[in-house]
C-alpha cells in the first residue's frame, strides 16, 4: 500500500527545471564574458579565475538542460522508481569539475605566485565595474535558482544555487583583491586565485556530501527513528525490517508491521492503521512512499 504527498507533476517540472536553468544559463554566460574579458584585458589571474569558475555554471546549466529531459520521465519496466537519481548523478558530475577546476586554477596560481618575470595586473575602472555588475547578476541568480529548486523539488537547481553563491563570495574576495592589488600589493592577485580555488573544492565537497548517499542508497535518517515514529502510531504493536532510501527528493520506505493481536482479524482497522502509519511518515518527513507489510503477530507474543 503505498500514500504520496502532493508532487510536483512530471511535465510541469520538466518544463520548470528547463526555464529556471535556460534564463540563468543566458546570465551566466554574460557573467562569464564579463569577466573573462575584464581579466585578459588587466593581466588579473584571480579575475580570470573567477571568469572559469563561473564557467562551470554556465556547463552545469546545460547539462541540467540534458539531464532534466531523462530525470523526469515516468518510472518504466527497466527503472520502477523513476529516472530522478540522473538528476543527482549530474549534482555528482558538477561536483568533480569543481575538483578539476580548484587544481586548474592552484597550479596556475603558485606558479605565478613564484615567478620572477610575472607582469603585475593593470586594475582599472572597468576591471572594477564589471566585477561589481557581475556579483549583483550572482546574487539575483542564486536567489532565483534557490527558491525554484525549493518549489520544484529539484536536487540539481538546488546544487547549481549552492555553486553560483559560491560565485558571489569568490568574486567579492577577488574585488577585494583587486582594491589591494591596485595600491601596490601585487602579490595578493595569485594569493587570492589560490582562495579562489580553496572555496572552489570546498563546494565540491558540500555537493559530494549530498548526492553519495543518495547514489549509494544510503539512509536518509536513522532507522531506529523511523520505527519508534511508527510504533507510536495507536494499534502498532512493533516494526522490524525497516528499509529507507531518498530518489529525487522523495523518501522510500519499506517495514514489516506487527498490529494488536486484538484488531489483527479485521481487515478494515488493519487498512486503517497501515494510512495512518503512511500519514504520520509523511508529516514527518515530507514527500514519503511507504510500503507496508502487515504479518501476524509471533507465537510468543500471542
Amino acid at each position: 500500500m503505498n500514500i504520496n504527498s502532493d508532487p510536483v507533476h512530471p511535465g510541469d517540472y520538466q518544463r520548470g527545471v528547463r526555464r529556471v536553468l535556460l534564463l540563468t544559463l543566458v546570465l551566466n554566460l554574460a557573467v562569464v564574458a564579463g569577466k573573462l574579458i575584464a581579466g585578459l584585458l588587466a593581466g588579473s589571474l584571480s579575475v580570470i579565475s573567477d571568469a572559469i569558475h563561473s564557467a562551470t555554471d554556465s556547463l552545469n546549466n546545460i547539462i541540467g538542460l540534458v539531464v532534466t529531459k531523462y530525470s523526469a520521465a515516468e518510472p518504466d519496466e527497466t527503472h520502477p522508481y523513476g529516472h530522478a537519481k540522473f538528476e543527482t548523478l549530474a549534482a555528482f558530475v558538477i561536483a568533480g569539475l569543481l575538483f578539476v577546476t580548484c587544481y586548474q586554477i592552484g597550479v596556475s596560481a603558485i606558479s605565478r605566485l613564484f615567478s620572477k618575470d610575472t607582469v603585475p595586473p593593470e586594475i582599472t575602472a572597468l576591471t572594477i565595474g564589471v566585477m561589481v555588475a557581475t556579483i549583483v547578476i550572482n546574487i539575483t541568480v542564486t536567489v532565483y535558482e534557490q527558491r525554484e529548486g525549493k518549489r520544484l523539488n529539484s536536487q540539481f537547481l538546488i546544487a547549481d544555487a549552492i555553486h553560483t553563491r559560491s560565485d558571489v563570495l569568490v568574486s567579492l574576495s577577488v574585488l577585494a583583491g583587486l582594491l589591494l592589488v591596485k595600491v601596490g600589493y601585487v602579490w595578493l592577485d595569485p594569493v587570492v586565485s589560490l582562495g579562489v580555488a580553496a572555496f572552489i573544492a570546498w563546494n565540491g565537497y558540500q555537493i559530494f556530501k549530498t548526492t553519495v548517499p543518495v547514489l549509494v542508497d544510503a539512509a536518509p535518517v536513522p532507522l531506529q527513528n523511523i520505527a519508534a515514529i511508527v510504533e507510536g502510531v495507536p494499534g502498532v504493536h512493533s516494526v522490524h525490517d525497516v528499509r529507507a532510501r531518498m530518489l529525487g527528493g522523495e523518501m522510500f520506505v519499506e517495514m514489516h508491521l506487527h498490529i494488536a493481536a486484538k484488531i489483527e482479524e479485521d481487515h478494515i482497522l488493519s487498512h486503517t492503521i497501515t494510512e495512518a502509519v503512511e500519514r504520520k511518515l509523511i508529516q514527518e518527513f515530507g514527500k514519503v512512499t511507504a510500503t507496508i507489510h502487515v504479518e501476524p503477530l509471533p507465537e510468543e507474543v500471542l
